[in-house]
């Protein structure tokens, strides 16, 4: 995993966990995929492994949409759910 991957991971880690702490039970976060320059499709590995370290935390993907940004990057938006 590159360093800026990683650190997304962490830090949207950490906020899921915080958002536990504070008793949430839903979570909803947007990550930003950059360079993704396939036309035929192909990995979101950034996006995969940011949902990885929410779900880590405890909580499981509920809903998610894709939108296109500038160029060749994507936003994804996820809703995230905990069991009561």
């Amino acid at each position: 995993m590159g360093f800026i991957k990683g650190a997304k991971s962490d830090a949207i880690g950490q906020q899921a966990a915080r958002a536990i702490a504070e008793g949430r039970r839903v979570f909803a976060c947007r990550v930003n995929e950059g360079g993704w320059n396939d036309n035929w499709g192909g990995s979101l590995s950034g996006v995969a492994e940011q949902i990885e370290a929410v779900e880590t935390q405890g909580w499981r993907l509920d809903k998610a949409s894709f939108l296109p940004g500038k160029g060749q990057n994507v936003s994804a938006f996820l809703i995230f759910r905990r069991g009561v």
